[in-house]
């Protein structure tokens, strides 16, 4: 009787996994249709920004049983929904007087549709029974964590050292737009959170590590860097908090609104440190999920957007492509919002640029699936294992996608599967050294 209802049981799940994925495959259509039917018209913005939404939002709760994803797709919602609706929606209403010219053209309605484009690819890589059956969902205290007091330390000799040199001084206090885009930045998140990996028990190192978790979110903030200050709160969290509550979808709403809150509440401020305590709080209700830093990289993605449109970007997006193994040191293709600022009239940005619109500048919507298709593949690859790589990979994705999503896909696959493999393996071939050692030597002196 068991086996019978196991076999009625597994008939129904596999029923019902395939009318998901024709679900997902109706959704899929919709954003093709979408990008092909809807004209390239102001007018058209809030349908957009609508369709926007919803991916979102779907996406979010598709992935509500999986930590890792809930998180990384909790943030690429909250910065979908908030250039759905200010942007799409309420077609910039907030924005500055010099974006607009640029935003009333079908370089716009190109950005807004490769983000539908974007999200529709992704989730189909996605589907519900790999991420119910196949897809790994480890907290961070079930990570075997290793005590290596010599990584540790010449570690946090390291980031102490970036926080002092990561940053321009001549930025502090101005009341304009800041998001650094120094790499040191990201670097000392993965040092950090390699730091954390190899500190176990050890009580002197954890401790300077929550010092220099809130003197990084203190520093970040007194720039007006909120971007690089979440990446540090949301580490935090993972490492040390998050694994002792269950996250949902609930709790996600909540920890939003309150960072959306409080990073608009920094923004009126320091547009306006006179303002009354009443109009403080009244102008910040007023910005809803507007977000000053998600605007102004999603026009700085549109400036990215109509470059392909002007010229020939192909040897320039190959440049580009090159500097995530070289490095961008010495290549004005590394950043190509400032890139584009430098060599094309009219196309000012202040930095930033979406996922989507680094790879539109190589291809248009060619490059935006390839850039889907390969990003889709990624997850799939990371959140299906559980090996000393991955489980890094999988904190590391979410925590940096603010950066990689919202300022260009550099950030992950040069900062995290470049830079962060080689430090990790450099980490594991030195532990397993010193490891060895301290065993030939106990050896030793059991044979003595």
């Amino acid at each position: 009787m068991l086996r019978v209802d196991d076999s009625i049981n597994k008939r129904r799940v596999k029923i019902s996994y395939i009318l998901l994925n024709f679900i997902d495959f109706c959704l899929f259509i919709i954003s093709i249709l979408t990008v092909l039917l809807i004209t390239n018209k102001e007018n058209n913005l809030p349908i957009v920004g609508i369709v926007i939404i919803g991916f979102s939002l779907y996406l979010c709760f598709k992935v509500r049983n999986n930590q890792k994803l809930l998180f990384l797709f909790a943030i690429i919602g909250f910065i979908n929904i908030s250039i759905g609706f200010s942007d799409g929606i309420l077609k910039g209403m907030h924005v500055a007087p010099w974006q607009i010219e640029l935003r009333e053209s079908v370089y716009n309605l190109y950005t807004a549709k490769s983000i539908i484009l974007f999200s529709s690819i992704v989730n189909l890589f996605l589907s519900y029974s790999w991420i119910n059956e196949k897809a790994v969902s480890l907290s961070t205290a079930e990570i075997n964590r290793k005590n290596n007091p010599i990584i540790a330390y010449v570690g946090l000799l390291v980031i102490y050292i970036i926080i002092l040199a990561g940053y321009d001084v001549n930025t502090l206090a101005g009341d304009s737009y800041v998001s650094n885009s120094n790499p040191l930045i990201e670097y000392a998140i993965v040092i950090f959170a390699v730091i954390w990996l190899y500190s176990n028990n050890n009580v002197i190192a954890n401790t300077l590590l929550r010092f220099y978790a809130f003197l990084y979110v203190l520093y970040s903030l007194s720039f007006g860097d909120r971007s690089a200050a979440f990446l540090m709160i949301l580490l935090y969290y993972l490492l040390y908090i998050g694994k002792k509550q269950k996250l949902s979808i609930k709790k996600i709403v909540l920890l939003a609104l309150f960072a959306i809150t409080l990073s608009n509440l920094i923004a009126v401020y320091r547009a306006n440190p006179y303002l009354d305590l009443f109009s403080l709080i009244t102008d910040t209700i007023q910005r809803g999920v507007y977000s000053d830093t998600v605007s102004y990289s999603y026009y700085a993605s549109i400036t990215i957007t109509a470059a392909y449109h002007i010229s020939d970007t192909f040897l320039p997006f190959a440049e580009y492509l090159k500097s995530w193994i070289v490095g961008g040191s010495n290549s004005e293709f590394s950043n190509l919002a400032n890139y584009i600022k430098e060599n094309y009239n009219l196309l000012y940005n202040v930095g930033g640029g979406l996922y989507t619109s680094y790879f539109y500048f190589g291809f248009g919507y060619l490059g935006v699936i390839f850039g889907s298709v390969l990003l889709g593949g990624v997850l799939r690859i990371v959140y299906s294992y559980n090996n000393y790589l991955t489980i890094f990979y999988q904190i590391l994705i979410p925590v940096l996608s603010v950066r990689w999503y919202l300022y260009g896909p550099t950030s992950l696959y040069r900062s995290i599967f470049i830079v962060s493999t080689v430090l990790l393996l450099t980490c594991f071939i030195f532990d397993r050294i010193v490891r060895n050692k301290n065993i030939s030597k106990k050896n030793q002196t059991k044979i003595i």
